[in-house]
């Protein structure tokens, strides 16, 4: 970010922080609402003036600050969970709105938005990257996709605050450490939100970059789900979004089935609290930009398996970057040349991708469906996947343009076949070896920890065999002495 452009933020957030007071009395705060929330004024306007007709209580809520088009509201968590409700009844919103720590950073958050250039690129968009994309593609399966999607609206609901959701946060994690397997080089962990912000923790898998690993690329989608009717109501989310976190595992399963390994670090998200302001997604790309972490790219399957539309895909225009957008244009047309692409906007806050957005990343949002014509049962219990024919094909198209939004964005190939001539502690890189005749060992130093270790046996007419002779992807020591093979 240019240093006018910091100036000019911190300027203004001094600015509004000295000159527009919460206007409450101490007493009166104590006993008033307890987060701060932004929202677009005009879709809370029409909250508001909604309110006022259904008696819900809403039409009381002061705006607090106006900045730009977006306005800054206190709200308790009972208004938050009826803003919810209303957002999706009026505008078809998965949130719509961001829950902020305090008023300061609600604040930061609205200046920020202004500085933020949805024009810029930072990266080569191109693509090249054929040999390795095409041959993933052709491996996708829809019913293991589907399958993901049952097994996730199984759940009561995937609710922040319920213990299902745990639960289901528990799922996801473990079944992105099965398809994991052994490699050294992916990690899959729990991000621990503060108990405040969300019990629910958000799920992260990531790949190591081989030769770039400080840039990052970033699919994602939420986790939870929401019945607008009540806490603990019935909640499939089987579209909303089971789907999403589906067509993600599917890619990341083909990516470890296939031996892929980026240049650049790819991580996959599963965010928490989406559903009520954003909210893992929010702490997370806030702890990204202080780390000053760099994020290439990020892309978010939010619903992908209701095809509301003629449109395949549809490219959210809004809170997006218009160059990573034309890249995943792009990136359909080579690699799902059938499929039709349409535009659409979903206004401030639909998703995790304005997180990351609000932060200065470079996001898309590519979504089932025109915002008008989405799926119609979601936030209740009839969001399941007989509303989608009882398939997952949709879901499929999402995870092949996953596939190759890494694939391309990410570059990289295959595994090699063999591994480094002397790998004894699997980490793909080579150790150094010696054999020490005065005492029969072969001793080596691992590259991973600096350790040493030593086999005890051998002589100095025996002929090393190095190789992964167990198939544990670690190097073996092996040699042939007197028509037998000995393996250590």
């Amino acid at each position: 970010m240019r240093i006018l452009s910091i100036f000019t933020m911190v300027l203004a957030t001094f600015f509004l922080v000295l000159f527009f007071p919460t206007g409450l009395e101490p007493a009166a705060i104590a006993a008033g609402p307890e987060r701060w929330v932004s929202i677009d004024k005009n879709e809370f306007a029409a909250i508001r003036g909604k309110s006022v007709r259904d008696s819900s209580g809403m039409d009381d809520v002061a705006i607090e600050t106006t900045i730009g088009e977006i306005a800054l509201i206190r709200l308790t968590d009972p208004q938050i969970e009826d803003l919810s409700r209303a957002m999706h009844e009026e505008f078809l919103k998965c949130s719509g709105f961001f829950v902020h720590e305090n008023r300061e950073e609600g604040i930061a958050s609205l200046v920020r938005i202004l500085n933020i250039d949805p024009l810029s690129q930072l990266v080569d968009y191109s693509i090249d990257n054929q040999a390795v994309v095409n041959p993933m593609l052709s491996a996708t399966d829809e019913s293991l996709t589907r399958q993901v999607i049952l097994d996730l609206s199984a759940f009561p609901n995937r609710r922040y605050n319920q213990p299902s959701g745990l639960d289901s946060a528990n799922w996801i994690k473990n079944k992105w450490t099965a398809l994991k397997g052994t490699r050294a080089d992916v990690t899959v962990e729990n991000y621990v939100h503060p108990t405040s912000t969300s019990p629910q923790p958000s799920v992260i898998m990531t790949v190591q970059g081989r030769t770039i690993p400080n840039e990052i690329v970033i699919v994602g989608g939420h986790q939870d789900s929401i019945n607008s009717g009540g806490s603990t109501l019935n909640a499939p989310g089987a579209d909303d979004d089971a789907s999403g976190i589906a067509s993600i595992t599917e890619t990341i399963r083909i990516l470890m089935a296939s031996g892929f390994k980026p240049e650049r670090t790819v991580m996959f998200m599963a965010y928490a609290a989406e559903e009520v302001g954003l909210r893992g997604s929010a702490g997370i790309a806030a702890d990204f930009q202080s780390q000053s972490k760099n994020v290439v790219g990020v892309v978010q399957f939010d619903m992908t398996n209701f095809k509301g539309s003629t449109y395949d895909i549809v490219l959210m225009q809004d809170y997006t970057n218009a160059a990573q957008n034309q890249f995943i244009q792009n990136l359909i047309t080579t690699y799902q040349p059938t499929l039709s692409v349409g535009t659409s906007s979903c206004g401030y806050g639909c998703s995790d991708h304005a997180s990351w957005f609000n932060r200065g990343y470079p996001t898309s949002m590519p979504f089932e469906s025109t915002m008008a014509t989405h799926n119609s049962t979601i936030h209740s219990a009839n969001d399941i996947i007989s509303q989608s024919g009882s398939n997952a094909n949709q879901a499929v198209k999402f995870a092949k343009l996953g596939i190759s939004f890494v694939g391309e964005l990410a570059k990289g190939g295959f595994a090699p076949a063999t591994r480094p001539y002397i790998d004894f502690d699997g980490d793909s890189k080579t150790d150094i070896s010696i054999f020490r005749p005065s005492v029969g060992e072969w001793w080596y130093l691992r590259s991973s920890d600096g350790g040493n270790r030593a086999f005890q046996f051998g002589n100095s007419t025996d002929v090393l065999t190095p190789g992964d002779f167990t198939g544990d992807g670690k190097t073996d020591l092996g040699f042939y002495r007197g028509g037998t093979w000995y393996v250590f």
